[in-house]
């Protein structure tokens, strides 16, 4: 028999004196399919299932990063409560600026992103206690999908470029960290997502 999940509070909430939070997002992540994510080889911490400890990409596949430019990279990223009949739930949005319009950009990235699904990892400015809070995952439970593109030729923001929104919809969790053991660990298992792309 299903038993029922917990909806409860098992801290007290205080400012972290030690650790005070800091606003933003470090310019650069990296961007998966969600199709290229072994979602049978992934490990979520056993303590904290907020926190997944690996995440594993199949066998030659490999991740692409994603930089952006400006004093406030990845500008506008949110999560908000989506208040449901029998479960909230949360959704995500990231903007990502592509300053760029080729052909090989509308072939390779934008319409890649008008109809995929995607993980995304950011690193926020905030890194918490030990490095826990620097890696936030992005479309593990129900894929990053494009809500808009928009190439504006005169836009004063991307100077002509792409402005893709992307949203994840439906997630169960409020946010999902990425982070094993310590800090230099964790920074070699984000790099090794890029495999040869970097």
């Amino acid at each position: 028999m299903a038993g029922i999940c917990d909806s409860i509070i098992s801290k007290g909430i205080a400012v972290d004196c030690d650790n005070p939070i800091v606003k933003g997002l470090e310019a650069d992540g990296i961007i998966c399919n969600r199709a290229d994510v072994d979602f049978s080889q992934c490990v979520f911490d056993s303590d904290n299932k907020n926190i997944i400890k690996s995440l594993v990409l199949k066998s030659s596949k490999k991740g692409y990063p994603v930089v952006q430019q400006g004093a406030t990279p990845f500008s506008g990223a949110k999560t908000n409560l989506v208040v449901g009949t029998y479960r909230n739930t949360f959704t995500n949005e990231i903007p990502i600026a592509i300053l760029d319009n080729s052909p090989e950009v509308a072939q390779n990235i934008v319409d890649g992103l008008a109809n995929g699904s995607f993980v995304l990892l950011l690193r926020n400015v905030h890194k918490g206690a030990a490095g826990k809070s620097e890696y936030q995952i992005y479309g593990y439970y129900q894929g990053l999908r494009a809500s808009a593109i928009d190439n504006e030729k005169y836009s004063e923001d991307t100077d002509g470029g792409w402005l893709v929104t992307l949203q994840e919809t439906s997630v169960p969790k409020s946010a999902l960290f990425f982070f094993d053991t310590d800090q230099k660990t964790t920074e070699t298992k984000f790099k090794s997502l890029l495999g040869g792309a970097g």
